[in-house]
């Protein structure tokens, strides 16, 4: 997995920020399609255009946790879990949440900004953290 999951973060590394295609959440949907070989990220793909359609998005039908929950992930129960690359970390946003990436020690997500950026773990306070079962 860590050779797939290098590929596919360098693959992002180039790729601008866009609401419903290429966000923190498709960033995540898009990483299960290339593990398990699955097409879910078409059912959720271009449902938003905007910050604010995305906070209605999730706030009115799917969040990343419920999502993360319907797809056989297990948020785990510690605190602070040592974390393994493929798990997805959640951090509660003013009005949404974000989905970050776990490899190498380090967090990847897309910003509406920057794009694809890396951050230190041990810099947030994240809400929860979620493993695939």
């Amino acid at each position: 997995m860590k050779l797939e999951l290098a590929r596919y973060i360098t693959q992002w590394s180039s790729i601008e920020h866009r609401w419903g295609e290429t966000d923190c959440m498709m960033f995540i949907f898009c990483w299960h399609d290339v593990r398990f070989g699955t097409n879910k990220n078409l059912s959720l793909y271009r449902k938003y255009n905007s910050y604010a359609e995305a906070t209605r998005f999730g706030r009115n039908f799917v969040t990343i946790k419920s999502w993360l929950a319907s797809n056989s992930y297990k948020e785990l129960t510690a605190k602070k879990p040592k974390l393994k690359d493929g798990d997805i970390v959640v951090v509660r946003k003013k009005h949404l949440y974000d989905a970050l990436l776990v490899f190498n020690n380090s967090l990847y997500t897309m910003d509406e900004e920057r794009g694809l950026i890396r951050l230190n773990p041990s810099l947030l306070d994240y809400d929860s953290v979620w493993r695939q079962a």
